[in-house]
């Protein structure tokens, strides 16, 4: 089977193993032949409802999008029987990529609160600069989050769920919404080892030594009426950065905490 896949060949890459099934196309590791380094290759096969042009326009529409948690798009190859070959960059190991999910289990099915407003720090700060450019993925699960060897996390093919999926249809308020809820149900398994689905617990009935202010943050991310209103909101209720508001609020303007509280944990 493997042996039949493009030949091994898509442009200058080698393809070298099989990842299995990512959340919109199938994964293999590449390999450039000129410089080997290794990249991932995504397969996107030709159907009726998302044939190859489709999918060549959408990589066209998203790859001029760059953030540092946003996995940048390197390339695009037209393959045989009208499959597209989408290139990225390899953030794994020997054992292979390593998603938020699988680096879950690592640590035991749950993140410390310092690791968990680290990895949302990140998410959310990947989405406010999308949205911000007028493109929007819709929900992300932990299965399309990509962790690196520092720990860092990056959204897998940013942008391309809207435009290849019937979330093309609803209104981009909507997608993002949705977007910003659907890290906000990431943060809750992180800090939990739980899914946020009804009826849901308080972090800190599960946890009664955490920071309250997770149950303020999840309670207003989940409410199921209302919510964030976007990434910056939800960024600016996180409880890392409400206790160095809060902290200096009597000493320095509110804006400034705030600015300076972002570009740090940019840094991060």
């Amino acid at each position: 089977m493997a042996s039949r896949v493009e030949r091994l060949r898509v442009g200058p890459y080698r393809l070298s193993k099989s990842l299995g099934s990512g959340a919109l196309a199938e994964r293999w590791v590449a390999v450039h032949e000129t410089d080997h380094s290794l990249h991932v290759a995504h397969r996107f096969r030709s159907t009726e409802e998302c044939p190859a042009e489709l999918v060549v326009e959408a990589v066209a529409a998203v790859s001029e999008i760059s953030h540092p948690h946003l996995l940048p798009i390197e390339g695009v190859h037209e393959g045989i029987a009208g499959s597209v070959w989408v290139i990225t960059p390899f953030t794994g190991d020997h054992d292979g990529l390593v998603s938020l999910d699988s680096f879950l289990r690592q640590k035991g099915g749950r993140f410390s609160p310092l690791e968990a407003d680290r990895a949302l720090t990140h998410l959310l700060e990947a989405s406010s600069l999308a949205h911000g450019e007028g493109c929007q993925h819709g929900p992300i699960s932990t299965g399309e989050v990509v962790v690196d060897r520092r720990g860092s996390v990056a959204i897998e093919l940013y942008g391309l769920r809207r435009r290849l999926t019937r979330l093309w249809e609803q209104t981009a308020i909507e997608v993002a919404r949705d977007e910003v809820r659907s890290i906000v149900e990431i943060g809750y398994t992180l800090i939990t080892g739980r899914s946020a689905d009804e009826p849901r617990i308080a972090a800190t009935r599960l946890f009664p030594r955490l920071d309250p202010r997770w149950d303020d943050w999840f309670n207003e991310g989940l409410d199921p009426v209302g919510g964030f209103g976007g990434a910056d909101e939800a960024l600016a209720w996180l409880p890392s950065l409400r206790r160095e508001i809060e902290g200096a609020r009597k000493t320095s303007p509110v804006h400034t905490v705030i600015r300076r509280v972002r570009e740090a944990l940019r840094q991060g």
